[in-house]
């Protein structure tokens, strides 16, 4: 018997990043969209992330641009509470009361901002679409509660799906922007604590770092991107008050030898698309299976846009192929 048939989350050696690119879909509805969306972002959200606003400034405009996006009907939301951390559980409205996978989904924000509510639609489309339980945790948000906080809140729930009986090679960890950078450091932290890692990763433009590095197109792109300025990542920066010394600081110097199957998705049109590129080669690097998909003329978080716009509809369709193909039955 082979290894992987052994262990379902076996990965095969991977020489080279896996890198595709996708044009958006044709069609007058992903076209007038696309169109309404980018400005809109660019008027009523961009201005407002990032100084000279207060954080409760922040908090109210994405909470507002998110309450406008629909939701998939087919699944359902129940509140609950792991460790004092409040949750939600989304789950499909068909289905077993208890579902054999569970996603641990952790949303966007920047660390500052964001809340399960606030990406329903994507969290309520995973579950419909994959029969998975997703669990998506409230962690703390910073400046009230600096790193790591936010990392050991992601991590304690992902311990208690492992104490609800979910077998690793069943679960995945997913999410977008700051919610990308802590699923990449919860699988890190909870595997150097000594839980198991989960069967995949799915990353939705990871904010790894904001500083340039050679050859950057951060500053390039910043025009580009109807939703991110660079000045709203150095307000993060002082807001997380992250130690330099702490092990986990820096996700770039970290270990990705045991590194689970990800999936990592971008927009072409955003500043964050540098650290997608990097953690496709850094984990094919180090000898793991990793996937880059860019969507062309596409912008940060995109796959928010679920029941709006195809090309979202498709980029969270390509995650729940991926997902369903490392998890164990």
């Amino acid at each position: 018997m082979s290894a992987a048939q052994r262990d379902p989350r076996a990965q095969p050696v991977q020489s080279h990043p896996v890198i595709r690119r996708y044009q958006p879909p044709a069609g007058l509805q992903e076209a007038l969209v696309a169109a309404v969306m980018r400005v809109a972002l660019k008027v009523t959200l961009k201005p407002f992330l990032g100084p000279p606003w207060p954080f409760s400034v922040q908090r109210a405009a994405l909470a507002m641009g998110s309450s406008l996006m629909p939701q998939d009907s087919r699944a359902q939301v129940k509140a609950d509470k792991i460790d004092q951390i409040p949750v939600e559980r989304v789950t499909p409205k068909s289905g077993p009361a208890k579902p054999r996978h569970a996603i641990l989904y952790l949303h966007g924000g920047a660390f500052v901002a964001g809340s399960p509510r606030t990406h329903r639609s994507i969290t309520r489309r995973l579950a419909a679409t994959t029969g998975a339980m997703v669990l998506v945790p409230d962690y703390r948000l910073a400046p009230e509660s600096p790193f790591p906080a936010q990392i050991d809140d992601c991590v304690a729930c992902y311990r208690q799906l492992l104490r609800e009986g979910y077998a690793p090679e069943r679960i995945s960890i997913a999410g977008d922007s700051a919610g990308g950078n802590l699923t990449y450091m919860t699988a890190i932290a909870a595997m150097n604590a000594g839980m198991p890692g989960p069967a995949s990763l799915v990353l939705m433009s990871p904010a790894l770092s904001l500083q340039p590095q050679a050859g950057s197109t951060i500053s390039e792109r910043e025009a580009r991107d109807p939703m991110i300025r660079l000045a709203w990542g150095q307000d993060i920066e002082r807001a997380l008050k992250v130690p330099p010394d702490h092990p986990l600081a820096d996700p770039m110097a970290q270990d990705l030898s045991r590194f689970p199957p990800s999936l990592i998705q971008v927009g072409d049109d955003e500043v964050l698309y540098d650290n997608a590129v990097w953690l496709v080669e850094a984990a094919t690097a180090a000898g793991r299976t990793s996937e880059l998909e860019i969507y062309l003329k596409r912008w940060h978080v995109f796959q928010a846009h679920a029941s709006l716009l195809p090309s979202s509809i498709k980029a969270l369709d390509r995650q729940v192929e991926f997902m369903k193909r490392h998890w164990a039955k």
